[in-house]
């Protein structure tokens, strides 16, 4: 009989943690996507740095700090997606199939599939609703921010996430394919 070895001899063993995802185009495209969002973090800390440096030493704030949080916070989520799934780094909760994959590993690999394909059909509903309002900001030059001072445009905002939206679904259906392989492939000897 194989399979994974109990949860208790997994602990005493002090088992060596998941090997990464192996190297691939579309993993550096999610590695890419993951840097240019720590990118975007560190613009977003500095610019907010910057605001609070001149209201304490100027008494002025800088101007579009807080419209270019708001568009960056939703750029960052999305440009960073794809690469947290890809990684196992996001939250979740399978203490139920983890108690199924001891005992029926193929159906518990059935579900992961499973939430994987609606993982990437409810990504594809985002991706859908978003590219309108993208088009939208695009051809009528939609800014944020007051006009005659500070102007960010949006697309560029909206783009990012049907980029990362895309790339998202991909790393859905990769992960929905390796998943039902497990579950209908042929048994492991």
């Amino acid at each position: 009989m194989s399979g994974p070895p109990p949860e208790s001899s997994r602990i005493q063993s002090a088992e060596a943690p998941p090997k990464p995802p192996p190297k691939s185009w579309f993993g550096a495209i999610t590695i890419a996507l993951n840097a240019v969002g720590t990118v975007l973090i560190l613009v977003m800390a500095l610019a907010v740095n910057a605001d609070i440096f001149g209201r304490e030493v100027f008494n002025q704030p800088v101007p579009g700090v807080t419209e270019f949080l708001g568009l960056s916070i939703v750029a960052v989520v999305f440009l960073q997606l794809a690469n947290t799934l890809r990684e196992d780094r996001h939250v979740s909760n399978d203490l139920v199939l983890a108690a199924v994959a001891r005992r029926r590993p193929r159906l518990a690999a059935f579900f992961y599939g499973l939430f994987h394909t609606i993982g990437a059909v409810l990504m594809g509903f985002i991706v859908w609703y978003v590219y309108p309002i993208f088009r939208e900001n695009y051809e009528g030059g939609f800014f944020k921010g007051t006009g005659g001072v500070v102007e960010i445009p949006v697309w560029p905002f909206m783009l990012v996430v049907l980029i990362g939206g895309t790339v998202t679904i991909g790393q859905y259906l990769i992960l929905a394919w390796v998943q039902y392989r497990r579950a209908f492939g042929a048994p492991r000897a």
